[in-house]
């Protein structure tokens, strides 16, 4: 590709990999000290750890204090707010959110990432319900795991509901799903996912599995999103994609036309 984007952030999902040790950080540095080195390499992470509970006022202050300006930080929606079988709890909503202002400008998109056994029907009308709890001042990207909202109506349906909020569909790579490259919004979120089973968290630490040709065909539906006048993209890996996110990362900038990241452990 001859033209580089210029509106590209493309990061990891997490900081946090024991995997990492030796490759990104050096042996011997306190947990807490990993975000800091992370932001000098990467300017966006995917905060997985928000997936399974909210932080809290404090850390996200924290978080906002050891990195650098312009770095974004892309929050997991809290998983148990996203189970069709309860009542959406708009007092948690709003207590999550409240926090994650706290993040100031460094505050990104905010990943709704319903699980896969969340099927149309439904959970279609709790969609609306969850959607219709968030603070529309915030960036949103959803994220669907079953193909039954990719296909005749529900997905006409699905679009007009996430372009009428100016919400993100996200763009997940899964082996075992696909998800239409449809903007919705005026920024692009993808995701590098691959599954745990073909790459377990204990072989992390290389690539694995050659995912080139994936690769290739999601770099040209970002980049050509970022020329059709998205005003921003982003782009996360996890390690169970290829076994390695910082291998990954670097593989997608260089076929986009940018400079590889150094990730080495040495001090900077």
């Amino acid at each position: 590709m001859s033209e580089a984007p210029v509106r590209a952030r493309i990061g990891c999902s997490s900081w946090t990999s024991e995997a990492w040790w030796g490759r990104v950080y050096p042996e011997g540095i306190q947990d807490g000290d990993r975000l800091a080195r992370y932001a000098k390499r990467w300017d966006t992470v995917e905060v997985d750890s928000t997936y399974y509970r909210d932080p809290g006022p404090s850390l996200f202050r924290r978080w906002a204090s050891v990195t650098p300006g312009g770095f974004l930080f892309a929050l997991k929606f809290p998983r148990d707010l996203l189970d069709p079988k309860k009542r959406v709890d708009r007092g948690r909503v709003s207590g999550f959110l409240s926090n994650a202002i706290l993040l100031g400008p460094k505050l990104g998109p905010i990943l709704i990432q319903f699980p896969p056994w969340v099927k149309p029907g439904r959970a279609t009308e709790f969609l609306d319900e969850v959607l219709d709890a968030l603070d529309p001042r915030l960036r949103y990207a959803v994220e669907l795991r079953d193909s039954g909202w990719f296909a005749g109506e529900t997905f006409k349906a699905l679009k007009r509901t996430l372009a009428d909020r100016g919400m993100a569909l996200a763009w997940s790579y899964l082996t075992y799903l696909d998800v239409p490259a449809v903007r919705t919004s005026d920024f692009v979120y993808l995701r590098f996912i691959g599954d745990h089973e073909t790459i377990p968290a204990e072989t992390h630490g290389e690539i694995r599995v050659d995912r080139s040709k994936e690769i290739g065909s999601w770099a040209g539906r970002f980049q050509e999103a970022l020329r059709d006048n998205a005003q921003e993209g982003f782009a996360f890996f996890n390690n169970h994609f290829e076994g390695f996110a910082p291998a990954s990362v670097n593989r997608f900038r260089e076929t986009l036309g940018l400079a590889p990241v150094d990730y080495s452990p040495a001090e900077r």
